[in-house]
């Protein structure tokens, strides 16, 4: 029975750890959203990830702000590119990264009015 458990143990382990090595840094959780936690990648790209190690928005992104600043539910995001947009609670883009930061300022001061 030891054995067995050991072996599931062996076995579960590195899987568990191959998901999170992915990610050059973890940070905290519930900082920009519930049960989230930001992460970056090797090559500079941000995301978030959930509790269970599930990627919720993909690490693809230079820059992310904190949701509210524009409207409660959404956040800024900046691709490599350097495009701005946004995304929702759910990690779903609703406002294609497409944007030149001017624009998005001159035409989303204020989403929830």
């Amino acid at each position: 029975m030891q054995s067995k458990i050991l072996l599931l143990l062996l076995l579960v382990l590195p899987m568990w750890s191959f998901a999170q090595s992915q990610y050059k840094k973890v940070y905290a959780y519930d900082v920009y959203q519930k049960d989230w936690a930001m992460v970056k990648n090797g090559s500079g790209g941000y995301g978030f990830i959930d509790r269970s190690g599930k990627e919720v928005v993909p690490s693809v992104y230079r820059k992310i702000e904190k949701f509210g600043v524009y409207h409660k539910d959404q956040a800024l995001v900046r691709n490599i590119s350097g495009g701005y947009g946004f995304i929702d609670r759910s990690g779903k883009e609703v406002v294609p990264a497409i944007y030149e930061l001017k624009e998005i300022k001159a035409r989303f001061k204020k989403l929830e009015e």
